[in-house]
């Protein structure tokens, strides 16, 4: 199918793909909320099958399932489509602010991040089912993205390597903009021991936890500017138990990004010599724990040959195509760090994810389903 003849269709089912995606932002789906993750993959399995995929449910442990979807074809190449079912926002989120389209947006709960990727995903399959330009066509859909993919990465990592182009369906914040590289992602843990004492009767006792860990972490903030790329921000400090009792613990979570492996090793090396170095309170001891969930996503010349075949599809929609990076990790790492040929920010284009002000514009979605179905066209036809 042509490339604007494949965005004359999808416009015509744009409002089908609203009804679709109200649907989907109206299920609480946390990562923490695995009944709600349950049911958004069974409303997206239905869906799935229904475009003729075979489809199957993989356990997500303490989370919610897994879909992989297959679509066989009569084509070349294996393509494999990545979403996510998780969103950031807790129970509840979705009786305080329900789905609604407003002065041509639509806002909700994760219809940016990312319900309205994984119903680009559908649309696109259902568009080109009958031609079915590929050997096989791979959806999977995680319920465990927003906090790592602790038990999805490996799925991640053996769909990706079977494939010949990984296409990642996270939004993007210009119709114009794909993503072609972001940042490693790590949390970082510095836990403290002290030792606790009467705070009024025999403080000189006690080694203040707390205290430590707070020269600890004034040297990780430090580290901002020292390392090309690098950033860390100290996101949660927690110890204690009472104010009359000198600390014993303490603990802080670090959130720590990375462009490029050297930028990785260097920052890894900073934070053990400062977890390592001598105390500031005397008899305290420090221990570091944690590291890269993502790896750096950094453009291979496989993953840059992708991006030319979407440049092209870009421009017989009439736009010139550009490539981005960002500090914001995705399964797209996952995928880029094994070899394969990765694209990312395929999804509608919108604003201010993970936060109650989010929106696609929804003049977005049909130029996205086009753009996403030309690559996939294009992917078989440049393999030997």
């Amino acid at each position: 199918m042509e490339t604007t003849a494949v965005l004359e269709a999808a416009q015509a089912q744009v409002e089908s793909f609203l009804s679709d995606l109200a649907q989907l932002v109206n299920i609480d789906s946390g990562t923490y909320t695995p009944a709600g993750v349950a049911r958004v993959s069974d409303a997206l399995q239905w869906r799935f099958e229904a475009s003729g995929a075979l489809v199957e449910r993989v356990d997500g442990k303490q989370y919610g399932p897994h879909l992989v979807a297959r679509w066989p074809g009569a084509g070349k190449g294996r393509i494999l489509l990545i979403g996510h079912m998780d969103t950031v926002f807790p129970e509840g989120e979705v009786g305080r602010r329900p789905f609604r389209v407003e002065e041509g947006r639509a806002y909700g709960p994760g219809v940016m991040d990312m319900k309205s990727g994984l119903l680009v995903g559908v649309y696109t399959a259902r568009l080109l089912r009958d031609e079915a330009p590929w050997a096989e066509l791979v959806m999977l859909c995680n319920s465990d993205e927003e906090i790592g993919s602790p038990s999805s990465h490996d799925l991640v990592a053996h769909l990706a390597s079977q494939a010949d182009a990984v296409l990642v369906l996270e939004p993007n914040s210009r119709v114009d903009k794909v993503t072609i590289a972001r940042k490693g992602v790590a949390t970082f843990r510095l836990d403290v021991t002290g030792l606790s004492a009467h705070a009024g009767v025999e403080p000189g006792k006690g080694r203040n936890a707390i205290v430590e860990l707070a020269h600890r972490l004034l040297a990780v903030h430090a580290l901002n500017g020292t390392i090309p790329g690098v950033t860390l921000n100290v996101g949660v400090v927690q110890g204690g138990e009472r104010p009359n009792i000198v600390a014993e613990h303490a603990h802080a979570l670090v959130d720590v990004r990375a462009p490029d492996p050297a930028g990785v090793a260097a920052v890894e090396a900073a934070l053990r010599a400062i977890a390592e170095a001598a105390p500031t309170i005397a008899e305290t001891e420090t221990q570091l724990s944690g590291g890269f969930l993502h790896q750096p996503f950094t453009q291979s010349e496989a993953s840059a040959h992708l991006f030319a075949l979407a440049e092209t599809v870009a421009r017989e929609l009439g736009y010139t195509l550009t490539g981005g990076a960002t500090g914001g990790g995705s399964d797209g790492n996952t995928a880029a760090a094994i070899g394969a040929p990765t694209l990312d920010g395929l999804g509608p284009v919108g604003g201010h994810a993970h936060n109650p002000g989010e929106y696609i514009e929804i003049a977005s979605i049909a130029p996205r389903i086009a753009l996403l179905s030309g690559v996939i066209a294009r992917v078989g036809a440049t393999l030997a």
